[in-house]
């Protein structure tokens, strides 16, 4: 057994012993240098360690005695994860270089982390500008070469890994969780195709539950493995915010869609700009900020052969003057809710129509 492997099982063993206690955790690498020196030593009373309760020392000394670092190492292999370690040269680069560095990250799927990288991070309660801004921008980075991370969380992460994806594009979720417990569980399948299309990342240990404490932690892994982070819309107080100040500690860019001055939503990402941030109005906007080539501006998206049903839609839309609301489209293509629906979708994904206040009408 390698060095290499021996600090990589010692380390996950003591994750889950400490309860990815990362303090405590980072405690015991300094005290004994290694991580196997670290399971196998006792943990001395000295200045180190006078700063843990004398719980936790004791409950770690516990659960030590509980885990078995081979089987719970034979857990992760079985699961097809991997374990990159800090001082390894597979640990991503830029995430190398910030302020209190995970001293390991786990990572599900293929992805070597060569490519550049922009953050899209915003709202859980997203409206469809929101929506079609986090859609649009994301698709325009990965067709310009860019790997979108974020965090899996409802909203505009969702709609930005899944715009990445349907562009054909990749993209990294930072995970709150273990990779075995997806949050929220109904981005379940949405993981499962961002592993074959980029990969999960965590610092937390398989089965690690979605604790409150773990989301704003895990901001400052999406900010490290990013050029910039791009804000759309967030409130005051959100996660994306910490996320920015995540950012700007680590000497990162820092992004932000203007949104309506009558929409809660939007005040955390125009005070953004007000302070500094960059005013994004399209994808140039951003890459020239980070020194990247332009974006073509033909879509190959657009040039995708259309079903039957997405032509219907695609005619009466065009025919008409004004956006047509659902029932219009049905009354017209004599189709029913569900196909609409389905094939509106479709359409929304592939950049050709858009959704307003009014109803749907085809992309100019």
């Amino acid at each position: 057994m390698s060095d290499i492997n021996s600090e990589k099982i010692y380390y996950n063993a003591l994750n889950l012993a400490c309860e990815s206690n990362f303090s405590f955790l980072s405690a015991l690498k300094s005290e004994f240098s290694s991580f196997q020196n670290a399971w196998q030593g006792n943990v001395p009373e000295n200045s180190n360690f006078a700063k843990f309760e004398k719980e936790t020392i004791a409950k770690f000394i516990q659960k030590r005695k509980e885990v078995s670092p081979e089987s719970e190492w034979q857990k992760l292999i079985n699961f097809k994860g991997r374990l990159l370690l800090l001082e390894n040269g597979e640990y991503p680069t830029l995430l190398k270089e910030v302020p209190h560095a995970p001293l390991g990250i786990y990572q599900l799927g293929e992805y070597d982390f060569q490519a550049p990288a922009v953050a899209i991070v915003g709202t859980r309660k997203c409206s469809i500008y929101g929506k079609s801004a986090a859609e649009k921008l994301s698709r325009e980075l990965v067709e310009s070469g860019i790997t979108i991370v974020s965090g899996l969380a409802y909203g505009i992460d969702t709609f930005s890994h899944f715009s990445a994806l349907n562009a054909k594009g990749k993209t990294i979720a930072v995970m709150g969780t273990g990779l075995d417990n997806i949050f929220p569980n109904t981005n379940k399948k949405l993981s499962e195709k961002i592993k074959e299309n980029g990969c999960l990342i965590s610092e937390y240990p398989l089965s690690a539950p979605a604790l409150k404490h773990h989301f704003p932690e895990r901001n400052r892994i999406i900010s490290g493995l990013s050029l910039g982070v791009l804000v759309i819309e967030a409130p005051l107080k959100s996660g994306a915010l910490i996320t920015t100040r995540f950012a700007l500690e680590q000497n990162r860019e820092v992004f932000a869609i203007p949104g309506s001055i009558f929409s809660k939503s939007s005040e955390g990402a125009n005070e953004l700009i007000k302070a500094g941030a960059k005013l994004v109005n399209n994808v140039n906007d951003i890459l020239i900020e980070l020194n990247l080539p332009l974006a073509i501006k033909e879509n190959s998206v657009n040039n995708e052969s259309l079903n039957e049903i997405e032509r219907k839609i695609i005619e009466v839309l065009n025919k008409s003057e004004k956006s047509l609301n659902v029932d219009e489209i049905i009354s017209l293509t004599d189709l029913d809710i569900t196909t609409i629906n389905q094939n509106l979708t479709f359409l929304e994904l592939k950049n050709l129509i858009q959704q307003n206040a009014n109803g749907y009408t085809l992309k100019r």
